[in-house]
């Protein structure tokens, strides 16, 4: 028919947006069956939508590429304790709104056999819908799964910024995990902008970093 539209047509990728909720974090608490233990923690997101991360009491960090989630689930589709004195802990009477409800399975894969889960628990019902939804909107990104080389560079970037050490300062060992396959190459590139370049030395917190990661 001579009116009928073309079928191919353009889809408009647009750029992850992450909103002030994930980008100032919310409390939440990681529980792990294996080891029997809960932990609160802030949960956050970085302003470009790379990392998913959590921050424990002792400041320590962890994080999660967004890319590696396969699914992020809440309700009766999530993993909840089996043992009884952990769910106890988990289910405590000031929280509002059923367990499962409350609960955020984070289902990550590097392929179709390795499958981990990380588990949060949400103090509130819509708190948790609202990570679920957004967290797998995030890491569903086709242009997160597809970066420029300027936007990888910032990936890296954005990594050495979330674990400073106590002091608020990045560890020269976490800029040679990063690029693990040519530890020397490393050493020499931060010798050469002018900074510490040893193992156990730190970096002050600076766009110069920024600087390095490009070289």
């Amino acid at each position: 028919m001579a009116s009928a539209q073309p079928g191919v047509h353009a889809l408009k990728l647009q750029p992850p947006s992450v909103s002030h909720t994930l980008r100032t974090g919310s409390n939440f608490i990681k529980w792990d069956e294996d080891l029997s233990t809960v932990t609160p923690v802030t949960l956050c997101v970085d302003p470009h939508g790379f990392y998913l991360y959590w921050t424990d009491q002792n400041k320590e960090t962890e994080l999660l590429e967004l890319t590696l989630i396969k699914d992020v689930r809440t309700g009766r589709n999530t993993k909840t304790p089996k043992e009884a004195k952990l769910r106890e802990l988990l289910d405590v009477g000031n929280l509002v709104g059923r367990l499962e409800n409350r609960m955020v399975t984070v289902v990550t894969a590097l392929d179709l056999v390795n499958i981990n889960q990380l588990n949060f628990i949400a103090t509130q019902e819509d708190e948790a819908k609202l990570w679920c939804e957004a967290l797998f909107s995030l890491s569903s990104n086709l242009l997160s799964h597809n970066l420029s080389r300027d936007q990888s560079l910032l990936k890296m970037y954005v990594r050495l910024t979330l674990q400073p050490n106590t002091e608020g300062r990045i560890p020269v060992k976490n800029i040679v995990r990063l690029f693990s396959s040519d530890r020397k190459k490393v050493e020499n590139a931060l010798e050469n902008c002018k900074l510490p370049y040893g193992r156990v030395n730190t970096i002050h917190h600076e766009h110069r970093i920024f600087t390095l990661v490009c070289c």
